[in-house]
């Protein structure tokens, strides 16, 4: 079974605003080193907001990503990285069943496409770190640790020590 590392929307409107942005940049910037090294395909998610100019420079991937170009992009339109973007499609043609999920925001697009990928039966590995959000009205940013110790771990996904995630 081969394995993808996935970046969730990390689009500059919300690394400018997010919570610790800079840690978690940090961590996929690992990743993506790590994962380059083995050959592990990289795919980056890109949200495009229809009451939103999203060709605006606020909605594009963050250059901090430090994307190469044949690294590929799929767009959404829902809180899902798999609804309407051929994603899964694509995942099920490279025979690729583990995911490294990673990005923002937690609470929703990250938090359902995890679930989402469970109902998929995708093998799904959380590296923690490496993902944060912005304060909502109702939850402080800082929440997004109860995702990792209450929510997935063990019940949608393994979260582990974004060090350790490809040994």
């Amino acid at each position: 079974m081969k394995t993808a590392l996935i970046i969730i929307d990390v689009q500059n409107v919300l690394v400018k605003t997010g919570f610790q942005s800079e840690k978690m940049l940090e961590k996929i910037s690992f990743l993506q080193e790590e994962a380059r090294k083995r050959k592990i395909e990289i795919i980056y998610i890109q949200h495009i907001e229809h009451s939103v100019d999203t060709a605006s420079e606020d909605w594009q991937l963050s250059p901090l990503l430090n994307r190469k170009s044949d690294e590929r992009v799929f767009q959404k339109n829902y809180n899902s990285i798999f609804k309407e973007t051929g994603l899964k499609e694509y995942l099920d043609e490279q025979d690729i069943g583990r995911l490294v999920l990673c990005g923002m925001q937690t609470e929703y697009c990250v938090d359902t496409s995890v679930k989402v990928g469970f109902e998929f039966a995708y093998k799904l590995v959380i590296p923690e770190g490496a993902f944060t959000t912005v304060d909502g009205e109702d939850t402080s940013a800082e929440s997004i640790n109860h995702f990792y110790q209450k929510i997935w771990d063990g019940r949608f996904a393994d979260v582990l020590d974004y060090k350790n995630i490809f040994n």
